[in-house]
């Protein structure tokens, strides 16, 4: 009885943890001057459809970010020639974050 016991809550626990995991991600994009939420599995790319990707960076444990420096560069070079510009920023855990231009 010990046994059956054990493995209920051990697979309890997988399933808690995998769904945490999963609602731990999320999506954001920016289109037209608003900044929308959206969930793991999302229609996001939407806001970047038709568009190239100019600039990408990333920022781990809300501490650091890398190549933050160059996506402000190519976004304000593709502003000024006169380009429609959206992002979509994706979280995952919590861990990292990946932020990426559009322009169209």
């Amino acid at each position: 009885m010990e046994k059956k016991n054990f493995v209920r809550l051990g697979m309890l626990a997988i399933m808690l943890t995998l769904g945490l995991a999963v609602m731990g991600c999320k999506t954001t994009s920016s289109i037209g001057g608003t900044v929308d939420d959206h969930g793991l599995f999302s229609s996001a790319d939407a806001a970047s459809s038709g568009g190239d990707v100019i600039a990408s960076y990333g920022v781990i444990l809300g501490l650091v970010d890398s190549g933050y420096e160059s996506y402000v560069a190519s976004v304000k070079a593709a502003e000024a020639a006169g380009k429609t510009v959206t992002s979509v920023t994706t979280q995952y855990l919590g861990f990292y974050t990946k932020v990426v231009a559009y322009a169209q």
